[in-house]
């Protein structure tokens, strides 16, 4: 098995790190100087892109997505999305032009066409791209963020969902998406909250731990010093989201033991009364939501 290469902090670029995991063979190390938590050594990116095959897209992605066998229920996405829509709605200020980096299949972007948005996007993945265009009619480009032929100054609104983990340069990616945006837009950014509550109860075992997918880990303050670094300013953590039940705070099944004592342990807290709102409106909850402004 290839060890991997030694990578600097994408944050501040030292090379001093400390273990806190070692999954599958593979670290997840924690940078001493700024706190930024990172696969290191990193696996070669070939190895990393090879888990986002075809039959990935097909037999994985798309049935979690909720478009099994590439079956999409419009409706559906409408309800889905909706909440994620009404809040990019209050926050974007003037225009109807967004575009979506790292768009998968474009489920969330033809929601958001339907609801009125001029909506264009980004995907690495060829399959993904081509079912957006292909399948759902979309603007959709196989490119990289970082080497987007978008003109700079052209969105109102840029979104970024469950992609910032994944990347080997999330300073690239950022910086490039700020430029798109016209003065004034904004990004939202979701990604795993590596201070969740979730990860403390489950342990190693919480399915989010896997260096050989996810590239880069956040917490409120780790992402608002990335997105900070790359020139957004006014950084926002969301802590109430109405698309957030107890099962998307606390989501006791994303392990690799989930009839283990930790899973059952989580799944009794996500029961009681209250509990998902007081764990979301302390920062715990599974995922992080931030608004950045250019």
């Amino acid at each position: 098995m290839d060890p991997g290469q030694p990578v600097p902090c994408a944050l501040c670029g030292a090379m001093d790190t400390h273990r806190i995991y070692t999954k599958w063979g593979w670290g997840i190390e924690r940078c001493r100087k700024c706190g930024l938590v990172y696969a290191n050594p990193r696996a070669p990116e070939a190895a990393i892109l090879a888990r986002y095959s075809k039959e990935y897209f097909w037999n994985e992605y798309l049935p979690a997505a909720g478009a099994p066998a590439g079956n999409v229920d419009l409706d559906w996405l409408d309800r889905r999305h909706g909440p994620m829509l009404e809040l990019i709605a209050r926050q974007a200020t003037a225009g109807r032009r967004l575009l979506e980096v790292g768009t998968g299949a474009g489920l969330f972007l033809k929601a958001a066409a339907r609801a009125g948005w001029d909506a264009s996007g980004l995907e690495l993945s060829g399959e993904g791209a081509s079912f957006a265009r292909d399948r759902l009619g979309l603007d959709v480009r196989q490119e990289r963020a970082e080497q987007m032929s978008f003109q700079a100054g052209t969105f109102d609104v840029a979104v970024m969902f469950d992609v910032i983990e994944h990347l080997f340069d999330p300073k690239a990616v950022l910086t490039a998406t700020r430029r798109a945006l016209k003065p004034g837009g904004i990004l939202v950014v979701s990604t795993p909250n590596f201070a969740a509550l979730s990860r403390f109860v489950l342990g190693m075992d919480w399915a989010v731990l896997s260096p050989l997918e996810h590239t880069y880990y956040y917490t409120e303050a780790t992402l608002a010093a990335m997105l900070e670094a790359c020139g957004f300013a006014r950084i926002e953590p969301v802590r109430r989201f109405a698309g957030w039940g107890p099962i998307e705070t606390m989501n006791y099944h994303y392990t690799h033991t989930p009839h283990g004592l930790r899973a059952r342990t989580l799944a009794a807290i996500a029961s009681l009364p209250g509990a998902a709102g007081a764990v979301a409106g302390r920062g715990r909850a599974d995922a992080l939501i931030a608004i950045a402004h250019a």
